[in-house]
């Protein structure tokens, strides 16, 4: 009776284990294309807000229709986004700058816009003013973590640079005097400054930086997906709506 209850149950977890494995076949096999990115307003807005997807996520929704791709979109934390990426568990983001670093593992759409201006902001309440980049030196600067920033700014190790996980964080770590400045992408800082009513709370710099070989705002996908053909027919499509204004249509409608 022992014997028989055993080999019972040898049988069962063998019909188990089997089952188990046709379940992760059929997953493994999934068409699912998912898009991970992270909110960075006005770009990539939050789920459900009412101004829509963001300026880049609506780009890159349209060209996926277009293209017969229908995405699954899956807001997490930027470093989750990258790490997705790399191990194929996303096929997609958009709103990067090219890294070399990310090279290993990422394959890069055309820029879809170039020219990006850095801003800086401190308290309205504080007596420090900085009015050029070097007057920033001996300060802690709070930065979005993960972000590009001209080599100006990210070199010039007597800049001391703080980090916040997101945008409405760093602006609430500067209120809370954790930082002497922030620096922030010259629209997307002010977007969020008025978005949450804090605009009147802080003072601009007047100064601003760039990137003098900017390559541009860029979209990556996920190599270890193998999306080289993909890349190809969506940078055409990426293309045709910079060149028919579409892309500009598009910002403006969020920068209202």
């Amino acid at each position: 009776m022992r014997q028989k209850s055993m080999k019972t149950t040898l049988l069962g977890m063998l019909c188990a284990i089997l089952f188990l494995g046709a379940g992760q076949a059929a997953g493994a096999g999934t068409d699912e294309f998912v898009l991970a990115n992270s909110p960075y307003p006005p770009y990539v807005m939050p789920a459900g807000d009412l101004k829509g997807p963001g300026i880049d996520m609506e780009i890159a929704l349209r060209i996926l229709e277009r293209l017969g791709i229908h995405p699954t979109v899956r807001l997490v934390p930027f470093k989750r986004v990258l790490a997705m990426l790399e191990d194929g568990q996303a096929d997609m983001t958009t709103s990067l700058s090219f890294r070399r670093e990310r090279d290993a593992y990422l394959l890069w759409s055309i820029p879809y816009r170039t020219g990006t201006n850095y801003t800086f902001f401190t308290r309205k309440d504080s007596s420090f003013a900085p009015e050029k980049l070097e007057d920033l030196r001996g300060r802690t600067v709070g930065v979005v973590r993960g972000f590009v920033f001209p080599k100006s700014f990210t070199d010039d190790a007597a800049i001391g640079k703080g980090e916040a996980p997101h945008m409405e964080s760093l602006v609430g770590m500067l209120l809370e005097g954790r930082f002497d400045a922030i620096i922030v992408n010259s629209l997307a800082g002010r977007f969020e400054l008025l978005g949450t009513g804090r605009i009147d709370d802080v003072r601009q710099a007047p100064f601003t930086i760039s990137t003098p070989d900017d390559a541009g705002t860029v979209m990556g996908f996920s190599k270890v997906r193998g999306h080289q053909e993909l890349v190809i027919r969506f940078n055409a499509e990426l293309e045709k709506m910079r060149a028919d204004g579409t892309i500009h249509e598009i910002e403006q409608n969020y920068l209202k």
